[in-house]
């Protein structure tokens, strides 16, 4: 059997200057959809709505259920974790994730990927064994850092009930290694996430922030990390896009890198040389 997963990062919905138009979003989704079929998980890995606007969610959750109506993909096929405009700092002191989790209750129409409790969760379906990390659990928009006590809960629950032979894949926002010499917003204690991750036999970690693609492999498996551009940003210098990625029976993943173009038929291109 194979698993494919859809991700797309940092969709900025409700930015004012955002590259996409709402009919030019559902082509690109539409368009990738297709090409994945409805048994596709899709991932957000954050930064949903611009500066954490009410209206960005409304957006966000619009978009999405026109699309996956049109295409047959079911609800609790995606899988969300929050960004660094995901924190919104409210004035009864609540929790910055409380806007997060509506959206995502909404969407999903359940609690699973919901971070206000908890900065790290399992999601468990018949074909993959997710591990979803807040990587602003901590409420500073300007770095990652992970809950790695949290984190080793989460693993020793997983490890105590393991599902036999399903890919485990990780997701979270901020990217685990430097992306260039004056970034600071890397996840803080990536070592100790990435060692974590090697050692339960992890396949994949699935990343956003830097509106990148990125692609790097760790340890003695190959564990593959992945970073996506962005998804309807301006970010000069860098392109919008999205990727496929299919793990097969043995657990081997593949990628199919696509560019968000507005030069490109349906406003996608695929990328072979990366």
């Amino acid at each position: 059997m194979t698993t494919t997963l859809l991700h797309i990062s940092d969709p900025h919905f409700g930015d004012p200057n955002g590259v996409l138009s709402r009919q030019e979003v559902n082509q690109v989704l539409e368009t990738l959809l297709v090409k994945t079929g409805p048994d596709v998980f899709v991932v957000l890995s954050g930064d949903i709505s611009f500066r954490g606007q009410a209206q960005g969610y409304v957006e966000a959750k619009q978009a999405l259920l026109d699309v996956f109506d049109e295409t047959k993909v079911q609800r609790d096929r995606v899988i969300v974790c929050p960004g660094n405009h995901d924190i919104v700092k409210s004035a009864t002191n609540g929790s910055p994730f409380e806007a997060f989790d509506a959206w995502s209750v909404g969407l999903r129409r359940d609690k699973h990927c919901t971070f206000s409790s908890d900065s790290c969760r399992r999601f468990t379906s018949p074909e993959v064994d997710f591990l979803l990390i807040n990587s602003v659990y901590h409420g500073d928009s300007k770095y990652g850092l992970v809950d790695l006590k949290k984190m080793d809960a989460v693993l020793a629950d997983m490890n105590a009930v393991p599902i036999q032979n399903l890919p485990r894949v990780a997701v979270l926002h901020h990217h685990v290694v430097p992306f260039s010499a004056g970034d600071t917003s890397t996840t803080r204690n990536a070592y100790q996430v990435l060692t974590r991750l090697a050692k339960h036999g992890f396949s994949l970690v699935l990343h956003g922030h830097q509106h990148a693609l990125l692609e790097l492999g760790i340890g003695e498996n190959s564990m593959k990390v992945h970073g996506v551009g962005s998804f309807r940003y301006i970010t000069p210098g860098f392109i919008n896009g999205a990727t496929v990625y299919r793990i097969d029976s043995s657990k081997h993943v593949t990628a199919e890198h696509y560019a968000i173009s507005k030069d490109a038929p349906n406003l996608l291109k695929a990328i072979h040389d990366f």
